[in-house]
């Protein structure tokens, strides 16, 4: 599994073997993605791989925080990938997903929401 990456290091460089990778947010069960999107570029072509969000938007724990799947991404070249990322700001998280709890919690400030692709 990859190191979190944080939403607002777009231009970090990955290094990925062929496959399908899961996207998932850390931090928390509430997200709403808006117009947040995800490219990875190949360094040495031109190759650009969008993200496929996911309707089914698994719960887990990664790094010792909660994470939601928000999509996948489909590999098809072993090599380094620059992350960048697209309206950033879209981008929300609460820690918990139950209504009654979520009204009362405020979003995660923008500068701490991680992703992990693994």
């Amino acid at each position: 599994m990859i190191t979190p990456i944080n939403i607002l290091m777009s231009g970090k460089i990955i290094e990925l073997q062929p496959g399908i990778y899961s996207v998932k947010v850390l931090g928390g069960w509430k997200v709403k993605t808006g117009d947040f999107s995800l490219e990875l570029r190949h360094i040495d072509s031109d190759l650009k791989i969008k993200l496929k969000k996911t309707f089914w938007r698994i719960q887990s724990f990664a790094f010792k925080s909660r994470a939601k799947k928000i999509g996948s991404v489909d590999i098809p070249k072993w090599g380094s990938y620059s992350v960048q990322f697209k309206n950033a700001n879209h981008l929300k998280i609460k820690k918990s997903n139950l209504f009654l709890i979520s009204s009362f919690q405020k979003f995660k400030p923008i500068e701490e929401i991680q992703i992990i692709i693994g």
